[in-house]
């Protein structure tokens, strides 16, 4: 009976990499000229009405995690192969029926489940990257905006010398927003720009922009403004984290700490208990 089941689960694990090869062929086949256009890296400032809500959708999620559709298609073939390596056990060692249902299950989540959690996983990391040198940004900014110069210049100049003290995510972001700044209207600049960070932070800082455009206030004051309540969240986090480590410290002591020191006086007072004569 359970050879019979594990015959069966096999069959159908199977069957289920086949018709996801199959479709998978049959839609690269398909769509190739559709999906060039969707992840194409020549002219990605701009995404054009033409394509569906989804694969916009999609789209934006690979720009803000900062991967390529060959990296993402690399973790696909990595999660599947993982999921039939862990198929696979059923197979070569002996489990129970539940076990083998609960591996089969789990085999088959991360082989569909797995790229997709990457990709918000890495969309998560990116967006903190890029907030926790936004402050730096801005300072930069505002050090050239004091000496005279325009916004456009200040962008500029810090995108193309500020490495040393910037990660490569908002400097790409940088320079892919003066481009369309001078390109585009600044509009579909900050538009852009949202939508591809995916920062509430940056966000908050074109709503102000827009604002200044619309009202002629100097884009200085607003990101003098911006960057003090940046370093204040920056501080108060900071305090979060230090007060919640007493509880962290406290909780190690209790199941490590703790538990040595009671073994050490209790052992000791058992074994004269057990032996009173040595």
């Amino acid at each position: 009976m359970i050879e019979t089941l594990s015959y069966t689960l096999l069959f159908i694990s199977l069957a289920i990499l086949l018709v996801f090869t199959c479709l998978y062929a049959y839609e690269q086949y398909k769509h190739s000229s559709l999906l060039s256009n969707i992840f194409a890296t020549q002219d990605d400032t701009i995404i054009s009405d033409n394509f569906s809500a989804k694969k916009a959708e999609f789209k934006l999620k690979l720009q803000r995690a900062g991967l390529e559709r060959k990296q993402f298609n690399e973790i696909i073939f990595a999660s599947v192969l993982a999921g039939i390596s862990l198929i696979s056990l059923i197979f070569i060692m002996q489990f129970s029926f539940l076990n083998e249902l609960l591996l089969f299950a789990l085999g088959v989540a991360i082989a569909i489940l797995m790229p997709y959690l990457y990709l918000e996983e890495q969309i998560k990391a990116r967006i903190k990257r890029i907030d926790n040198d936004l402050p730096i940004f801005i300072d930069l900014l505002i050090i050239i905006l004091e000496g005279g110069g325009g916004l456009n210049n200040a962008i500029d100049k810090v995108t193309t010398e500020g490495a040393s003290v910037l990660g490569p995510d908002l400097l790409s972001e940088s320079k892919k927003f003066k481009n369309e700044f001078i390109t585009y209207s600044s509009d579909v600049a900050f538009t852009n720009l949202v939508n591809r960070t995916g920062s509430d932070a940056i966000a908050t800082i074109v709503g102000f922009m827009r604002l200044s455009e619309e009202t002629g206030i100097g884009v200085k004051s607003i990101f003098e403004n911006q960057a003090q309540e940046l370093k204040s969240m920056e501080m108060l986090n900071i305090e979060k984290k230090a007060a919640t480590m007493n509880i962290g410290i406290t909780l190690v002591m209790f199941l490590f700490i703790l538990p040595a020191v009671i073994a050490m006086i209790a052992f000791p007072l058992a074994a004269n208990a057990l032996m009173p004569g040595f």
